[in-house]
């Protein structure tokens, strides 16, 4: 019996609007199957009560139906999201039009039962749901402690490390998610839900529960019994966190970010072919605290003059750097703070820049033999207010911030501030990276993502940052002094290069076998660059252009994971 269903299904997301010019709201199309086990028809009954308790504003139009052929091309034409609340029995014709209707973009939230056919009566699902069958089930219904494995993803934003779900008849998968590079898992059972189950008992394993496949747009839960299902607040978070990253619009590719930073002290001048962005290093703090000192200042002529050649190019001026002081005093000062903001907007003016970027480093940090004080902190989002406030509208204020995410009150400058570039490099010495992507043995305390993480539980918008890259190597000791640019490290011999798998990233190794340099290279560089796009970042940073070879590879390989990802 085909029972439909219209209710308004509001996620709270004011940008869902912008999906549609006109404020049409989006449709989403939930599958039943009325069939199925009276505990999976129970919890298929939760999942619409749940739906419905979340309605709001209007930006979505729900429909639910029992009736499998309402799967075909023209009733989807107008769908934006399938929903798939249990095993859906699909001819061959229906199993196309939505094989269509993913590949063409089409996006899908599927709960347990929803994975439960044979490899050989559709291998297209099953490659879609990631290329694991369903291989038995813990029985009888049991709560779970799980474990939280990637707390960036937006679909984990608020959800605890480990938590206590509510019973379900956990399902276990054939080996083959973990080995799909296109499969990012979300949650799996912790290590001490095992064994799990009684009258059907798995003592160990890897039974993954949350799940995406990021060749579509969609998400997979294995969970789906009876109406204890949403009866847990954190769960119930997960599910509507799920929902709202499949309805939000991913930025424009033409929006992102590839900001090269150019030094005061180097000739050459770059080539904005595979730039965004430039950060010309540096202006200071003057003597008085009250304004701008510009090293060099032809030189940053010189690269305002590239914009003749690519009118989009954005040049940004960027005050600080390492072991450059005097902010602690300007910023401590309301009369200095004011004037030092104005003296942004008049460097921008004079020069025909696009906007400041502030690199202190760092607030209330004594590390780089600078001023510093308590209070820095606070008088770091002062600065950010009062720069925003003297520069015009369409300029831009970006900063530099610590790979650690200290220092910096995020959730205080997020209305002032354009876009935060991580210096997500320095962060070790041989032999541990000095910019590894992912955590590894290899990686001492960070890793870029937990950098990154740190940003975004800090309070900065994830949309909003940009990952650092660096164009050189972290040498030790040993290695030859002056050699550590990534053109010229390239260049040595009887030295062995390897690679770290796990953190993604490259390293030296002398005859000895001692890791001697840690760099990135454009292997490296391509990861990040995924990393970036499927976790929805700003884009990519790197200092500096100087450190690239005769051939630009680094930067070639930024730009073109960035913009032909």
């Amino acid at each position: 019996m085909n029972i439909p269903r219209i209710f308004l299904l509001v996620t709270g997301l004011v940008c869902l609007l912008n999906l549609h010019a006109q404020n049409t709201p989006l449709k989403v199309l939930a599958f039943q199957n009325p069939e199925e086990a009276p505990s999976n028809v129970e919890f298929t009954q939760k999942v619409l009560t749940f739906l419905e308790g979340i309605n709001g504003n209007g930006e979505l139009a729900f429909e639910q139906t029992a009736d499998p052929s309402r799967m075909n091309e023209k009733n989807l034409k107008d769908v934006n999201v399938i929903i798939m609340l249990g095993h859906i029995p699909l001819n061959n014709q229906q199993q196309k039009a939505f094989q269509k209707f993913m590949e063409n973009g089409g996006r899908w939230l599927g709960f347990q039962a929803t994975a439960v056919y044979a490899k050989g009566n559709w291998p297209w699902f099953n490659e879609f749901i990631g290329g694991a069958c369903l291989e038995e089930s813990c029985l009888p219904a049991l709560p779970a402690k799980l474990k939280t494995e990637d707390p960036l993803h937006p679909v984990c934003r608020g959800i605890p490390d480990y938590y206590i779900a509510p019973a379900n008849e956990w399902h276990v998968f054939s080996n083959g998610l973990r080995q799909n590079p296109h499969v990012s898992v979300l949650q799996s059972l912790a290590a001490e839900s095992f064994p799990a189950g009684l009258t059907n008992v798995v003592k160990s394993g890897d039974i993954p529960v949350t799940w995406i496949n990021r060749k579509y747009n969609m998400i997979y839960f294995n969970v789906g019994h009876d109406g204890n299902s949403f009866s847990d607040p954190t769960q119930n978070l997960l599910i509507t966190n799920a929902l709202k990253w499949l309805l939000t619009p991913q930025a424009p590719v033409q929006e992102k970010v590839v900001a090269a930073y150019v030094t005061s002290w180097k000739e050459a001048i770059p080539d904005p072919t595979h730039i965004t962005h430039i950060n010309y290093a540096f202006g200071h703090v003057n003597d008085s605290c009250n304004g701008i000192r510009v090293d060099n200042p032809d030189r940053l002529h010189q690269i305002v003059a590239l914009k003749d050649q690519k009118p989009s190019l954005k040049v940004l001026l960027s005050i600080g750097g390492w072991g450059s002081g005097r902010f602690s005093e300007m910023t401590a000062n309301d009369t200095n703070r004011a004037s030092f903001s104005r003296d942004c907007r008049r460097v921008v003016d004079e020069f025909g820049l696009d906007g400041i970027d502030i690199d202190w480093e760092y607030p209330t940090n004594p590390g780089p033999g600078i001023s510093f004080a308590p209070e820095d902190t606070r008088n770091f989002t002062l600065l950010m207010r009062d720069i925003r406030t003297h520069l015009a509208p369409g300029q831009l204020l970006t900063l530099a911030s610590a790979a650690s995410g200290k220092f910096i009150d995020f959730k205080s400058i997020v209305e002032y501030v354009d876009f935060v570039n991580i210096m997500t490099y320095d962060i070790a010495y041989p032999p541990f990276h000095h910019s590894g992507l992912y955590p590894s043995s290899l990686t001492g305390d960070l890793s870029c993502y937990e950098s990154v993480l740190a940003h975004v539980t800090a309070g900065f918008p994830l949309d909003r940052l940009v990952l650092g890259i660096p164009f050189y190597g972290k040498p030790s000791p040993e290695f030859p002094q002056g050699m550590n640019s990534y053109g010229k490290l390239i260049k040595l011999e009887n030295y062995e290069q390897c690679w770290d798998d796990i953190a993604k990233a490259p390293y030296l190794k002398d005859s000895t076998g001692k890791i001697v340099c840690n760099y990135d290279d454009p292997r490296s560089i391509g990861y990040k660059c995924r990393f970036i796009h499927q976790y929805g970042m700003k884009g990519a940073m790197y200092w500096e252009y100087e450190g690239d070879d005769d051939k630009g590879s680094l930067r070639q390989a930024v730009f073109n994971g960035i913009f032909v990802p």
